[in-house]
Parts: structure tokens; sequence; C-alpha cells
């Protein structure tokens, strides 16, 4: 009894009397930013001693690189009214290293273990946002994405919807991809699989912040006023993690899988591409670094109308088509599990790490491929005669396996008109018409909802056509006042040179800009080219131009 009681006011003493403090030091296992010039993260240790009770003469730190001793410090402390503070700096390689970190107090030549962290490293984080196939869980049915787990794959806390959950997890943990949003370390599925990609490519550690919600609207996302002091949303919590660990300036990616909850809501293409750049200028504002934002193009999943699905999938198109800085990726042939909403993790979630790595390992890390990452993309729609319709692509060239899925494609605003053959020719889809589908015909490609299996028109990578809404065939109208250059002024951006234009609205082209255009016709609308401006017609043009 007399043995515990003499433990218990030990411990009491080391408690209130504690004489060595720390202010700021690193957690065990996490991820610094590394700064992209020296390829060096930094790690900060400070705090005070108080001399009040033991005489302290110096506190000393060791750094160990794989258990190994790397180098050492040593301070001699200088005390004001028995106070003195201390502070360690050290870099750190990024490199798939573990880092250490031990810190002595010394007193009359004895030192004494203050503190110890573990597994430290430096490296780059990323962002995951959106719906229940961003969170991506291991859903029933599904195979394990844990067998990519890796030591240098690092999350903050998780993705909790609870501030109170997260408020009280200072944690770091390492990755892990079957859990669910409010599971610690959790990754989502393709989430881990990409990260290992990275790691195990670039020999750069990882850091995931996955703040996906199931089944939420993209206004869920968005920052309210108070997102920096409360985490009662969706961005305030992201926002915490994230300030919380330092890694405000070190974000380099954002991806977004997301659409059905708008489509559900039946939100119109503009409200989709106007919400989206509204979350992209406020991540930029509080993370100013990331360099690319990657869409997945949405499904047709989860039961929702086709029509309001392919609203929501014009406007991931058009965001990727407009923004250099964003990069669209489709999943139209990834595989869906038995409830037709959420992906399969091989054939579906596989594929999702495994299309976009190479396009973040090109944007961000500078790798180099001779295969074509980036899917094929519309960029423009017109006849060739009156019963064919050609669509061209950005890609080098085009292949089609069996294609018989005609209705996969849907003629709108073309009378009678109707798709009788689909072929293809380099980078062009060509389609045999039941008849003249007049000027104001529209084409869509809806896609079908089978995986792999089913009939798709792909790249020589095997990437999908991305699908596209009501996109006008041969002749483009303006659906704003604006400068000519401005992508709001087109409903599908600014019009390439082999395409046609009606003005109906007032359109300026700015001093020192130039445009190019095929045909172009003044409608009940105004074109105004300033002084040092230029508008070249290859075609031909009616209307006056002031």
């Amino acid at each position: 009894m007399k043995y515990k009681i003499t433990l218990l006011l030990v411990l009491l003493f080391n408690l209130f009397y504690g004489q060595v403090t720390f202010t700021a030091v690193p957690s065990d296992k996490q991820l610094v930013g590394r700064d992209l010039i020296t390829n060096k993260g930094n790690i900060i240790i400070e705090g005070e001693v108080d001399n009040s009770v033991n005489n302290y003469n110096s506190i000393e730190a060791e750094v160990y690189r794989n258990n190994v001793l790397y180098s050492t410090d040593s301070e001699i402390l200088s005390f004001t009214s028995n106070i003195a503070s201390f502070n360690f700096d050290f870099d750190i390689d990024a490199e798939l290293v573990n880092y250490s970190v031990k810190i002595y107090s010394e007193t009359g030549g004895s030192l004494t273990l203050e503190k110890e962290i573990v597994e430290i490293v430096a490296g780059d984080a990323f962002i995951i946002l959106g719906q229940s196939n961003a969170a991506a869980r291991k859903w029933p049915g599904n195979s394990s994405a844990n067998g990519f787990i890796d030591n240098f794959i690092r999350v903050y806390a998780s993705g909790t919807s609870n501030p109170n959950t997260l408020l009280a997890n200072s944690a770091w943990y390492i990755g892990q991809g079957d859990g669910k949003q409010n599971t610690n370390g959790n990754t989502g599925q393709w989430g881990l699989k990409l990260a290992n990609s990275i790691v195990n490519n670039t020999n750069i550690p990882v850091a995931i912040f996955n703040g996906a919600d199931d089944g939420k609207a993209i206004s869920f996302f968005q920052a309210p006023v108070d997102y920096q002091t409360s985490q009662s949303s969706n961005y305030g919590r992201l926002y915490y993690r994230i300030n919380k660990t330092g890694l405000k300036n070190y974000v380099r990616g954002f991806l977004w899988s997301h659409g059905p909850k708008d489509a559900d809501n039946n939100e119109t293409t503009i409200y989709y591409k106007n919400a989206f750049n509204t979350l992209k200028s406020s991540l930029l504002t509080d993370y100013p670094n990331i360099e690319r934002f990657y869409i997945f193009q949405t499904k047709n999943q989860c039961d929702k109308p086709v029509d309001n699905l392919m609203k929501i999938k014009e406007a991931q198109r058009q965001l990727a088509f407009e923004d250099p800085n964003i990069s669209i990726m489709p999943t139209s042939a990834m595989a869906l599990g038995t409830d037709e909403c959420h992906f399969l993790f091989t054939g579906g979630y596989t594929l999702y790490a495994d299309r976009i790595f190479p396009v973040i390992n090109r944007d961000i890390y500078g790798g180099t491929t001779s295969s074509e990452i980036d899917p094929p993309m519309i960029i423009d729609a017109y006849l060739q005669n009156s019963t064919t319709l050609v669509v061209e692509t950005d890609a080098t060239a085009l292949q089609i396996n069996n294609f018989s899925q005609l209705s996969d494609f849907e003629l709108s605003n073309a009378g009678a008109s109707a798709i009788t053959n689909i072929g293809v020719s380099q980078n062009k889809i060509i389609f045999t018409l039941s008849s003249d589908p007049g000027n104001a015909a529209e084409i869509s490609y809806i896609a079908p909802t089978q995986d792999l299996a089913g009939d798709f028109i792909t790249n020589s990578n095997n990437l999908e056509l991305v699908c596209f809404n009501k996109y006008p065939v041969g002749i483009i109208s303006t659906i704003a006042d604006g400068n000519w250059n401005n992508p709001a002024t087109w409903p599908y951006g600014i019009p390439l040179a082999t395409q046609n234009v009606t003005i109906n609205n007032n359109v300026t082209i700015a001093g020192n800009a130039s445009a190019t255009i095929n045909n172009i016709t003044l409608g009940t609308g105004s074109l105004t080219i300033n002084s040092g401006g230029s508008l070249i017609v290859n075609g031909s043009a009616s209307g006056d131009v002031t």
C-alpha cells in the first residue's frame, strides 16, 4: 500500500509540476508538406522549460531515419523568471522513409527522455469530395481494397460528419480503404489505390483528405461564412483538418465524384457549373497550390432520371472543356454492383484509380506516356451533307467494336430525322441519318448502363467517349451579352474555327483579342470589334459588324 501511495504522489507531482511543456510538436505518423524545390519537409518542435524545481541546463534533440541516428541538436537554456523557451527546426527528405524524433532534457549531465515522435514523413496532400462513390467504402458484395494499404499513405482523423468526434481526434493514421467516412484513416477504396500508385511510382508519401458524404447535393459542399471557426459544415470540417495539420499550402490536387443527388433535384446545367466554380474558387482561396481539379463524370445510375443525369453530365463536360485546369474522366464503362448505384471494386473503383493516376502523374509529377490517357471529348458537330452528321473529338483515333446501340446517341430538334448507322474515321464519329435534320438539330451521347462488356466508342487506350447533352449541330447561337472570349457568352464554350455562329446578343471582341469562325450570322444581336481586335471568317458572314 505504501508503494502505491508513493507512486501516486510521484504521478501527481509530474502532472501538476511538469517542467518541460511543448507548444508545437508533430504527431506520430504525421505527414508534413514537402517543398517542391528542395523536396524536403520541415519539422518544428517548440516548448518551454520551468526551472523552479529542477535545474535544467539544455534541451537535446535526436532525429532518426529508419531508426538510424540521422542528426542531433542542442539548445542551452536561458531563463527569465524560471522560464526558458526552446525551438528546433529540422528538414527531412520526402522519401519512402520514416523519421522519428527524441527530445531530452539535461540536468547535471543526466538526460531524461521528454518526448518521442515516430513515423514522420514528408509528402503531398490530395482532397477527395463528392457523394458515396467518392467516399467509396466497401459496399456489400465488394472485394477489399486493403491489399493496397501502404505505410506511406497517411490520413488525419477521419471524414466524420460529427464535429465533436472530429475535435476529439488529433491522431494520424495509415490510410485504409474499406471503412465508412467516419472510420479513422478513411481514404475510400479508389482513393487508397490511387494513393498507392502515387507512392510507389513517385516515391513520395501522400496524405488523403476524403471529405465525401453520401447522397449530398453540390450545395452541401460549399463554404459557409463561418467555416474557419465552425465545424458544423462539410467545408468547415475539411478546412479544420487541413489547417490543423499545416497542409493548406501543400494540397496539390482535388478529385470530385458527384452528380446523382443534383440529378434527383433536377438541377440545370448552368446551376451545376456555377456551383462547382464557386466551390473551386473557395478551395483555391484556402488551398492556393492546388494544381489541378479532376472530375469523374457521373454514370447512368442510382435509378435517377436519365434526362436529369444528362444535365449534370453536360455540366461536368463543359467545366472540363472550358477550364484548362480541370480534367474529366468518364465512368460509363465501369462496373456497378447489384444496387445499380455503387461501383464494384474490381472493374469499378480500380478503374477510377488506374485511369486517373496517369493523368495526375503527367499533370503534377511530370510523368510521360505514349498512351492516350485523356478520354475522347466532343469538339465539334456538323453536317457533312444532308444525311451525314459528323461529331469530331479531340482523340488521335477512335475505335468501335460491335457497336449496335444506336439509342446511346439521341438526335433532338431534328424533325423526323433519325440515326440509322454509326461508324468512326480517325477522330470522328460518322452518323448516317434517315433525312435532313434541319438547322436546329442537337446530338447527345447518353451512354449505356453496362460495364466494359457493353458497346462503347473508345480511344486507343480503351477510354470511352465523354458524354455530352444537346450539342448543337452546325450553328451555335449566343446566350448572353458579353465578350466573345468569355465562355459564358456561348452555350458550349468559345466556338471553334470550324463552327458556325449566330449572334443573338450584344457581343464584343476586345482590343488585342482575336477570334476565328467558319460562318457567322448577325441575328437579333450585335457584334462590336474594338480597335486592335480581329475576327477571321473562313466561310461567309451576314449582317452588320461595328
